[in-house]
């Protein structure tokens, strides 16, 4: 369980004594705020990158996603598009057999999608004494150099700065959606959520549903094809307000990676 998977982190040294920046999202917010600025020549304000953290992920959507072929992994995502710059922090839903899915322990990794290189992956520490202190080194003599630089000039910058664009919204998100509702096992309780979700153009691609216990909470689990996050965040309010919803109901988005 989670709590149980957060101490032994700790006593590990891989989350601090206070882990809320990591288990919020906070800390991936500002390491994709930095990338961004690299990667797209835009500041990238902290307040505009939509933030969720690991802390209502359990043990059964893990199982679930296991069965469905994919594993969870907070990503945080930043992507340059024709418009817009897209930049979001969340668990998501990868499968299986990517490379990212197999980063685990107290390593970190980036993915990167470029035109004419294709893609390619960074991987390393990214926590613990040593690993941690290399970063800290890293960054004092990234400040020594900029003091160093005479008066008026600027590190010669990598990529061209594009300022014109918006930070995307989250709303505007089109995703799959992993989704796990507990409900009580009555009949037509499957009509009931499917008609919420009809209504809103989001459309079911499968559902598990395991186990009868009446006049008890049971989950059922849906995989959607591709939603809006506006049309998604909709549809959970209203479900959640059904008789039959005991719990609140998780989503968690499926992220195209190839």
């Amino acid at each position: 369980d989670f709590k149980t998977a957060l101490r032994e982190a700790q006593k590990k040294g891989y989350a601090e004594k206070d882990p809320s920046l990591d288990i919020n999202g906070v800390d991936s917010a500002h390491k994709i705020a930095i990338l961004a600025q690299m990667c797209f020549g835009q500041r990238v304000n902290l307040n505009d990158i939509y933030v969720e953290g690991i802390q209502d992920i359990s043990l059964h959507d893990i199982r679930y996603a296991d069965e469905l072929g994919y594993v969870i992994k907070l990503l945080a995502i930043a992507k340059r598009r024709s418009r817009d710059i897209q930049i979001r922090v969340h668990p998501t839903l990868i499968p299986k057999d990517h490379i990212m899915a197999k980063i685990n322990g107290v390593f970190n990794a980036i993915f990167i999608r470029a035109d004419l290189v294709g893609e390619m992956l960074l991987h390393g520490k990214g926590a613990g004494q040593l690993p941690t202190a290399s970063a800290v080194v890293s960054d004092v003599v990234s400040i020594v150099e900029k003091i160093a630089l005479p008066p008026g000039s600027e590190p010669q910058r990598c990529v061209s700065a594009d300022p014109g664009k918006k930070i995307a919204s989250i709303d505007e998100v089109e995703s799959r959606y992993y989704i796990r509702f507990m409900a009580l096992d009555e009949p037509a309780v499957l009509s009931k959520i499917s008609t919420i979700l009809g209504d809103l153009n989001i459309s079911i691609h499968s559902v598990i549903q395991k186990g009868r216990r009446q006049a008890q909470a049971v989950p059922i689990v849906m995989m959607t094809h591709e939603a809006k996050e506006k049309n998604v965040r909709e549809a959970l309010r209203a479900i959640d307000m059904l008789p039959i919803i005991k719990i609140k109901t998780v989503a968690i988005r499926v992220e195209r990676l190839s």
